[in-house]
């Protein structure tokens, strides 16, 4: 098993033992989805209490080397606490919308690599990459879509891409998922 795989299994592993709601994003389920592309680090996304947050910073200790000299104060400000497991860089994104909390909940188990993971959905995906301005992020988007567009509950993609294209005062999200939904 190489690192990246063995540091994914750790690390859900003890999301799993601590009862941690998690689930795997990213370049990880970018490959689930059939789009596989070299990636080098794991993208998680977890529920945590605000008041279990000191807590979960200290138990977190034993999974894996925190990042940053300050990690409360990191994810005061970014929501995110940076880890090396085993040489491989861990993003643990803390969930603290209302739409991030139900993708954990909606989020899948599935066997990646004979590695037994919880990883969001395909809608969940999109939705999550659709407020990158990357090229990289829309490409992904464009191949998860075309390879999984029967699969899509496009009911709820649109819902929530529409949401996101008000708050961000940014049409062209909105535009872009229904043009892949249209095209053949």
């Amino acid at each position: 098993m190489n690192k990246l795989l063995s540091s994914l299994d750790k690390i859900t592993n003890w999301f799993e033992n601590q009862n941690i709601p998690y689930m795997v994003f990213g370049g990880i389920a970018n490959a689930i989805y059939g789009n596989p592309r070299q990636t080098y680090d794991i993208d998680i996304k977890i529920f945590v209490e605000e008041t279990e947050i000191e807590n979960f910073v200290e138990n977190i200790k034993s999974a894996g080397k925190i990042l940053t000299a300050e990690p409360l104060n990191f994810i005061s400000d970014t929501n995110v606490l940076p880890l090396d497991i085993d040489g491989v860089r861990v993003d643990i994104v803390i969930a603290i919308l209302p739409f991030e909390k139900q993708a954990l909940e909606r989020s899948q188990k599935v066997s990646y690599k004979n590695i037994n993971i919880k990883v969001c959905t395909i809608e969940d995906f999109i939705i999550q990459k659709a407020v990158s301005e990357r090229n990289k992020d829309w490409n992904d988007i464009e191949t998860v879509i075309k390879l999984n567009k029967n699969r899509i509950d496009w009911n709820y993609l649109i819902k929530y891409c529409q949401q996101i294209s008000n708050f961000l005062s940014r049409s062209e999200i909105l535009d872009k998922i229904e043009k892949y939904k249209n095209e053949n």
